[in-house]
């Protein structure tokens, strides 16, 4: 049993092991069998014996910092290679933006969401550390999530889901709040923020408990946020959520029931000004359990499917009409299929 962890290392590629803190294995440090001692002298590698890595369908991507998260060339490699959707989160400091990210990811890896399963991800350090401190692992008084630094860069988060008998590619966007605060004396500045202008959603992320104390102020810079994004064109084609966070503060049914009204007409009230979106959705999360309850994620299943839902059919019409009896060159020759 080895317990001198200041020295010691993980074989396995892209875990820190007790350096880091945190086990990709979800073991003790005495449990784990890849912890190994840290000579400084061969590089860490795979034994012999362990089991090839898993193939998600694509090569793999190389990552910032060995999988804590993808840089913006990252992400772009790896839309181009697999495909996916990217959800551009616009959110303040302190919105819970890292908690739901790293929420979505536990409720799915741990099998929680009926008719999604877990098949891989590129950043999966990156997901066991955001979560790692809301675990009775951590041994921390309470849950709580590291927040996004405002030094850091823009970086992004990946998900591989397994759907029924396909797979689904999600990226996440990750921008330090205090990045939108500084738009809003600067709103020109949006046109910069690539992941809004590539995203196939755009999730505004609304902090309730914010919203309850002080609603004016917070309305107000979401309306000036919602405007600039309007006028740098980047909710074309989109489909936008307002997707109000920390539900799990307010207890009482009547608390509940009032912020979820005012939500909804904050959410009117932004609808109101963007135009040219494919669709617009208002959700209602909470990523910590409420007192006196053990369930977490509630409205994140639905928030989740939203993203994956399969695409409807395009319209067809036909160019020309086919013959009474057509041969099977008519049936190649016509194409059925008249989008742009």
């Amino acid at each position: 049993m080895m317990t001198d962890y200041a020295n010691a290392t993980c074989r396995v590629e892209g875990c820190g092991g007790p350096r880091s803190g945190i086990c990709i294995n979800k073991l003790s440090f005495d449990e784990c069998p890849d912890v190994i001692p840290d000579d400084g002298e061969a590089p860490v590698s795979k034994p012999e014996s362990e089991a090839p890595a898993e193939d998600f369908g694509h090569e793999s991507i190389v990552a910032t910092n060995i999988g804590d998260s993808l840089d913006a060339e990252g992400c772009d490699r790896l839309l181009r290679i697999a495909g996916g959707k990217l959800i551009g989160i616009v959110a303040g400091p302190e919105a819970g933006k890292t908690t739901l990210v790293a929420t979505i990811y536990e409720l799915i890896h741990r099998a929680k969401i009926d008719g999604i399963g877990f098949a891989g991800s590129e950043t999966l350090r990156g997901y066991e550390e955001r979560c790692h401190l809301a675990r009775m692992a951590s041994n921390a008084s309470h849950a709580d999530t590291p927040r996004t630094k405002t030094w850091e860069e823009l970086s992004f988060t990946h998900l591989k889901l397994a759907v029924d008998d396909r797979h689904a590619d999600l990226l996440f966007s990750d921008r330090s709040g205090e990045h939108f605060d500084n738009v809003l004396d600067t709103p020109a500045d949006i046109a910069a923020f690539q992941e809004l202008a590539r995203a196939d959603h755009i999730w505004l992320v609304v902090d309730l408990e914010r919203l309850s104390q002080s609603g004016h102020v917070l309305k107000s810079q979401l309306r000036r946020l919602v405007m600039a994004i309007q006028s740098a064109g980047l909710f074309a084609r989109k489909d936008v959520a307002v997707v109000g966070t920390k539900a799990d503060i307010f207890n009482a049914k009547r608390a509940r029931a009032a912020i979820e009204k005012e939500l909804a007409s904050l959410a009117d009230d932004l609808e109101g000004r963007i135009e040219g979106v494919q669709s617009f959705t208002t959700h209602v999360v909470a990523c910590r359990p409420a007192k006196q309850s053990t369930d977490f994620g509630k409205g994140i299943a639905e928030l989740v499917t939203s993203l994956i839902e399969t695409e409807e059919e395009p319209d067809c019409a036909m160019r020309f009409p086919l013959p009474d009896h057509p041969s099977e060159l008519d049936c190649v020759a016509i194409r059925l299929d008249t989008r742009p």
